[in-house]
């Protein structure tokens, strides 16, 4: 399926591995352009080798996600050396324990969520019309920590907030559950224009 991504450009957080690279990765096979960051450089630099090595092209930047202004800086800096942003994926996050460690769980937050409002309100007024924005959540898992359930219904209500406030600008905000079977085929479609009548969700379905 083409989801005319050539010539766009996308901005991903927490993506030099895992589930955010594997979203970084289908976006390039599409055509289209992406930005990394997170905090590993040697990371990074794997993650960019991987996706030029495939033909994409790909902008690896080194940033702490977990420091106010951080995640702005990176927005910012797509923008000046790519000149558009047509869509922003947020997946930088720790891991939380269950446990009364408070400390950990205003972290987790601070990250997790925190660092995705900041990259949203950046983000948001360089993008234009028919954009889209995806917090990326891990998916249920048995017996997890409630930190992490909180955390993805705190990011399901971010999705859900920034919806209805960029409604106007035709900006769409979603969520998607990684771990889940064909994640990042999900994530593409999300961000594409294809979803334009998908607002404020979280796909596939809890």
């Amino acid at each position: 399926m083409d989801l005319e991504f050539a010539g766009k450009v996308f901005a991903l957080t927490g993506a030099s591995r895992g589930v955010c690279l594997a979203i970084a990765e289908r976006l390039a096979a599409e055509g289209a352009a992406v930005a990394i960051a997170a905090r590993s450089a040697q990371e990074l630099a794997d993650a960019h080798g991987v996706i030029e090595g495939h033909g994409g092209r790909c902008l690896a930047y080194a940033c702490d996600l977990s420091v106010p202004g951080e995640a702005a800086a990176f927005v910012a800096g797509v923008v000046e050396i790519f000149g558009r942003l047509d869509g922003l994926v947020c997946n930088g996050a720790i891991a939380l324990k269950s446990g009364p460690d408070r400390d950990m769980w205003q972290a987790g937050l601070a990250l997790n969520v925190g660092h995705a409002v900041e990259a949203i309100e950046a983000a948001a007024p360089l993008m234009h019309a028919s954009s889209s924005i995806l917090l990326v959540a891990g998916a249920e898992r048995k017996g997890e920590a409630w930190p992490s359930a909180g955390i993805r219904g705190a990011l399901a209500e971010t999705a859900r907030h920034f919806s209805d406030e960029f409604a106007s600008q035709d900006i769409r905000v979603n969520q998607v559950l990684a771990g889940t079977p064909a994640f990042a085929d999900i994530a593409a479609f999300l961000l594409s224009s294809r979803a334009a009548d998908v607002r404020g969700t979280t796909l596939p379905p809890r």
